[in-house]
């Protein structure tokens, strides 16, 4: 699927862009499938690695730092007391990631997919995209975590900036249950600070000041709803987030996240993702 002029102009206005109907519900429950299988499978891991986007909470433990070309797995803080399981397990997670896309055959097979070859490179902002990361995200009822306002850039940064994503809707995606939230217009800013590999830091990771920060009113930002299937396109410098899900309803979705690997684009070696091998090409 190519993106037609006026989506692409819509795009780089506002730094988000909803598809709908991009993916099959049988080419989505494939994945699922197997990521329940996954689960099933999973035994507790020995290391609890518990994820928030808190930057009060944010405590970066090796297998976290080391998760850029591995498939790992983090708990929703809810999740876990006095380090036990105290949810179902199939209900226990935050998200899996960084390397789905490239280490299991159904989420490659999914990711590498020539609709989505054809939809990035349809942005003419490409000449070589290179698949960096892959998550996928559970947002389970009642637990699912507030991812706070951020940038992806951020925390995948290029020179220059280069990432966009594309964040696939696995399940209705509501106000109800913590769909994301864009605020229009906001990657034309640039990003305010990075987030940095730091063996000097307590975390293992810290946050370079680039700019001052912006204080946002939550008032101002576009809820994204979304039907299973459909897709969000989303500028690596687009202010977004999403609020926790207390409704009784899941909210699965999966992301990938593209840089420019041509034109001198440097991807910097304090990212905190870092892969013993080359990204590949989309």
């Amino acid at each position: 699927m190519k993106l037609t002029e006026e989506q692409v102009a819509q795009y780089k206005k506002d730094g988000f862009l909803i598809i709908r109907n991009f993916n099959t519900t049988e080419e989505i429950d494939i994945v699922r499938g197997e990521m329940k299988r996954l689960i099933d499978e999973l035994d507790t891991p020995s290391t609890i690695s518990i994820f928030t986007t808190s930057d009060q909470e944010r405590k970066m433990d090796d297998y976290f730092l080391g998760s850029g070309d591995k498939i790992r797995y983090f708990f929703e803080k809810g999740s876990i007391e006095d380090g036990k399981l105290i949810v179902p397990k199939e209900m226990a997670f935050n998200k899996v990631g960084h390397a789905l896309h490239d280490l299991n055959p159904k989420f490659e097979e999914f990711s590498y997919s020539q609709k989505i070859h054809d939809l990035i490179y349809s942005l003419g902002i490409y000449k070589k995209a290179l698949s960096v990361q892959s998550m996928y995200i559970f947002k389970n009822q009642k637990i699912g975590g507030e991812v706070d306002i951020h940038q992806d850039s951020t925390f995948l940064h290029t020179t220059p900036l280069t990432t966009h994503a594309i964040w696939f809707a696995f399940e209705d995606s509501t106000i109800e249950n913590g769909c994301l939230r864009g605020l229009p217009g906001s990657h034309t800013e640039g990003i305010t600070r990075r987030f940095i590999s730091d063996p000097n830091s307590e975390t293992g990771c810290s946050f370079i000041k680039l700019a001052e920060d912006k204080q946002y009113n939550k008032s101002d930002f576009v809820a994204l709803e979304c039907k299973k299937g459909d897709i969000i396109l989303l500028d690596g410098s687009v202010v977004h987030y999403s609020e926790p899900n207390t409704s009784p309803n899941s909210r699965h979705a999966y992301t990938l996240h593209f840089i420019e690997g041509d034109d001198g684009v440097i991807y910097e070696n304090n990212n905190w993702l870092q892969s013993a091998k080359p990204f590949r090409v989309l």
